[in-house]
């Protein structure tokens, strides 16, 4: 296949300034999505972070500005501050590279936004780099005109799903023109998503970036079990053992983030948090101070795995297994990254191995471990136990007697006598769970039709 990248179409001022940025070979994504957008299709693209997919609409995005008309014509949504700063200077990066006379504003929450307002009503920009709730604003104020828009870039979908923008974007896209190019890149797509992006696009092209690893083969990915041991103590043992260059700690609330930040740093280490309670100036200001390498660790939750990105991270410890399963994909991608090796460990009871189940089910792979003589070694895997636990798990005790006479000697037939009786039990349960969620699902619109009377 020939490089996308020296396409005939593309700008040669853009093809030039990729070099420059030593963009040289095109990555996969980057190979699928440019044709489909610079053909002009609408495209749901699913691609993990780290896979390229931020070039993949910025060079068709830029190769369709026209520099003469000083208006809007594309935007490129993102769902956090962070991101959308990201993006903004990506944009800005191949524009100067490639020498464009291109306008791109920056319109997000925590800046001025009365100064953001001065400067697109003197200056229309003609890219638009900007979280959902600061564009909802600007285009119900009729500041922001869309006349003239070719592309909209929703970035993250799933996370805009996730942190409740989808009736931002929703105002946005019922306004746009009826020719403009509509993209979503997105690590999921789950069916609320899917749903939503059908509305807007008829036949879209779906590009499925394959990731059969899931987690980059440069990251040693491991399994603690800490049993009752305090898992404070563990943290702080397993951060204090190797003298990790940055270690990135993900918890799931700001307490947390809180409680633990105050741990450490009473165990005498110097720690930066992140979260969402933060304001934005301190927010800004850590971000500076961990990058210029002032803290050797940082306790986040899950903002940071998506939104913000720190370099040079080599041990990423998950303090505590996520809500959104998911993101673990995303909290253990912050180490390893352009080839470098990492590690990354979770944290675990032996009650919570149903969630690792669920998670090596997605095609992430555990090496179990445990900490002897203070430094990890490999341990017997007892995923095989807790699966033959599991088989006689919410049998009834009459079934359960059966499996467990099971082991012994019996006539022949006995064993297939127990099967029967096990997927008789479960059919039954099956069909009262059935039943249950047909009553409720009658109750929820009796309930609905008499509050509309």
């Amino acid at each position: 296949m020939n490089n996308i990248f020296e396409n005939d179409q593309i700008n040669p001022a853009i093809r030039q300034g990729l070099k420059k940025i030593n963009f040289v070979k095109p990555t996969e994504v980057q190979e699928k999505v440019i044709p489909v957008l610079m053909a002009h299709k609408n495209a749901v693209v699913q691609a993990v972070t780290g896979s390229g997919k931020t070039h993949a609409f910025l060079i068709p995005v830029m190769n369709e500005i026209d520099e003469n008309l000083k208006y809007p014509q594309a935007i490129l949504t993102t769902p956090s501050r962070e991101l959308a700063q990201q993006l903004y200077q990506v944009a800005r990066q191949l524009r100067d590279a490639a020498g464009l006379n291109i306008t791109i504003a920056h319109l997000a929450g925590g800046s001025d936004r009365e100064r953001q307002v001065d400067k697109i009503s003197a200056h229309k920009p003609q890219i638009v780099v900007a979280t959902p709730g600061r564009l909802h604003d600007f285009v119900e104020k009729k500041i922001l005109p869309l006349d003239y828009v070719k592309n909209f870039v929703i970035d993250e979908a799933d996370m805009t799903l996730d942190l409740g923008f989808l009736s931002e974007i929703d105002f946005v896209a019922q306004r746009l023109p009826q020719n403009c190019v509509l993209t979503a890149f997105s690590a999921t797509i789950p069916v609320k998503l899917a749903n939503f992006l059908r509305k807007y696009m008829a036949k879209p092209e779906t590009i499925i970036i394959d990731n059969p690893t899931v987690i980059s083969p440069t990251i040693k990915n491991d399994l603690l079990d800490i049993g009752s041991k305090s898992r404070k103590k563990i943290l702080y043992q397993l951060l204090t053992m190797g003298q990790p260059y940055l270690a990135l700690i993900f918890a799931n609330t700001k307490q947390t983030v809180d409680e633990l930040t105050e741990f450490l740093i009473n165990q005498g280490l110097k720690v930066a948090k992140i979260h969402g309670g933060i304001t934005e100036r301190e927010r800004k200001r850590t971000m500076r101070e961990v990058e210029a390498g002032q803290y050797q660790y940082v306790v986040a939750t899950d903002l940071a795995a998506r939104g913000i990105d720190i370099e040079g991270v080599s041990l990423v410890i998950n303090y505590e297994i996520p809500r959104e399963l998911e993101f673990v994909i995303h909290r253990i991608g912050r180490t390893g990254r352009n080839g470098m090796s990492g590690h990354a460990i979770t944290l675990i009871r032996e009650e919570e191995m149903n969630q690792i189940l669920k998670l090596e089910k997605m095609g992430i792979h555990f090496d179990f471990v445990e900490i002897k003589d203070n430094s990890l070694i490999p341990r017997t895997h007892y995923h095989n136990r807790k699966l033959r636990k599991s088989t006689s798990q919410g049998l009834d005790n009459k079934v359960r007697g059966m499996v467990k006479k099971a082991q012994k000697k019996r006539k022949p037939g006995y064993k297939k006598k127990i099967k029967r009786a096990i997927q008789q039990d479960r059919a039954q349960k099956n069909k009262i769970e059935q039943r249950s969620k047909i009553r409720k699902a009658k109750r929820q619109r009796k309930n609905r039709r008499d509050s509309q009377t």
